[in-house]
């Protein structure tokens, strides 16, 4: 039985107006960190269409992909087809995340040993991704998580973190800068 990609369906049109030109890869982060065409916004529309039509299989992989998306909007910014390419990520990311398929991807984590509670990272998201689940402990909706990290620099605690490798954490960044002391 193929899966049902509900809130997909209705970027049809959409998926079928990118017409690949890769303008939206141009300011991309993920694509300059990995020079990788599925980490590109174009890539991550194919994988979409693939899924609505059933020409790719959803998978751990494919969710991983989808669900890495930082929501800059750069990419809407280069489209010269004007596809509203967050929606469409947004709304495939909740179809995975229905099929059981919700990854990490660049989306946020909270440390529920670490955390306090006291709510400033509630107060400080704008994607209101950030919930208080019936248990009083914190939960990230990893479908409305942009990714942008303001929750983690706003915790007290510490309790709120990005799983590395996306060149963001303060361990990656402090390498960075030395590296590029050491090169000046």
């Amino acid at each position: 039985m193929r899966a049902q990609f509900d809130k997909l369906k209705k970027w049809r049109d959409e998926l079928s107006i990118c017409i690949r030109c890769g303008y939206c890869y141009e300011l991309c982060h993920l694509y300059k960190s990995s020079h990788w065409e599925g980490d590109t916004p174009r890539g991550q529309l194919v994988l979409a269409y693939g899924l609505l039509t059933g020409e790719i299989e959803a998978s751990s992989y494919v969710a991983e992909k989808i669900f890495q998306c930082f929501h800059c909007k750069n990419c809407e910014k280069s489209c010269s087809a004007n596809v509203p390419v967050t929606e469409i990520i947004r709304d495939a990311r909740a179809d995975l995340k229905g099929l059981g398929l919700e990854v990490q991807g660049s989306t946020m984590s909270i440390d529920d040993d670490l955390c306090s509670r006291c709510g400033i990272c509630i107060a400080v998201c704008k994607p209101e991704a950030i919930l208080v689940q019936v248990d009083g402990k914190l939960a990230v909706d990893r479908v409305k998580c942009e990714g942008c990290g303001v929750c983690a620099a706003s915790c007290p605690s510490g309790a709120i973190y990005q799983r590395e490798g996306w060149g963001i954490t303060p361990e990656e960044l402090g390498e960075r800068v030395l590296s590029s002391l050491q090169e000046a």
